[in-house]
């Protein structure tokens, strides 16, 4: 899929406000065609694919090294079908994402004859799983809950990363994302600056299979205290943002 100009390619439109519906629909129909979009997120803007030849396209801009694991990005209902948790562990990823509305990366067991995995070739499945879990970006803004809901609706799976060169850091406003992921992009959803902004990181990452801290992400002080307040876990302290 030919990427027109950036100028051309942006919604919303001048003069035009954001709509999470149709703005959702426009990214959906992008990624079925076999394109890539650049979309926004509480942790900044993110790249998203969902045909093999667009994935690698997407993460060949971003001059991500061989061999490094993708994320899927997906709806509370993808993640609870694909991963293999107890109960009260879902239970947990639940609260969090819905009802306290949490974007977070998480990292669990799966089921390896779940129909969505058959849609990549055993190359990108390997970049997909990693010590035998798959990590899932649930929730993340409005915007992001739509276009996962018409992805699980269709069935289509959807790997995403931060739009940004490899190391060069979140990207909090379509301005500083750097020309490389510009040019790949085939939709740009520019929603202006993002709402994390304040802490310049990507998303929490936390294995709910081990119960095990991978990432200190955005608004991780917030998840370490509702972790203890509502569950009794105690995770470690941000060294920067404390409790």
């Amino acid at each position: 899929m030919a990427s027109p100009n950036p100028k051309t390619k942006t919604i919303p439109l001048p003069g035009h406000f954001p709509n999470t519906t149709s703005d959702a629909q426009r990214v959906f129909d992008v990624l079925q065609l076999g394109g890539i979009a650049i979309v926004p997120t509480e942790i900044g803007y993110g790249l998203l694919a969902s045909s093999v030849e667009a994935i690698e396209r997407a993460f060949s801009a971003k001059r991500r090294r061989p061999g490094h694991a993708h994320g899927l990005i997906g709806s509370y209902e993808l993640h609870h079908e694909l991963h293999v948790l107890e109960p009260e562990r879902f239970e947990m990823t639940r609260v969090l994402t819905h009802d306290l509305d949490m974007g977070l990366g998480i990292v669990a067991p799966y089921k390896a004859d779940h129909p969505i995995l058959a849609k990549f070739t055993p190359k990108t499945l390997a970049n997909v799983v990693k010590d035998d879990t798959i990590a899932m970006f649930v929730g993340g803004g409005s915007l992001l809950r739509e276009i996962c809901r018409l992805n699980y609706e269709a069935g289509q799976v959807m790997v995403g990363s931060s739009a940004n060169l490899s190391g060069g850091g979140q990207k909090f406003l379509v301005e500083d994302i750097e020309e490389e992921i510009i040019e790949v992009a085939d939709l740009i959803v520019d929603y202006g600056l993002q709402r994390y902004h304040v802490y310049g990181r990507a998303s929490i990452v936390m294995d709910f299979g081990e119960m095990k801290v991978l990432r200190m992400g955005s608004c991780y002080e917030l998840f370490r205290e509702r972790m203890g307040r509502f569950w009794g876990v105690e995770l470690p302290e941000d060294p920067v943002y404390k409790t």
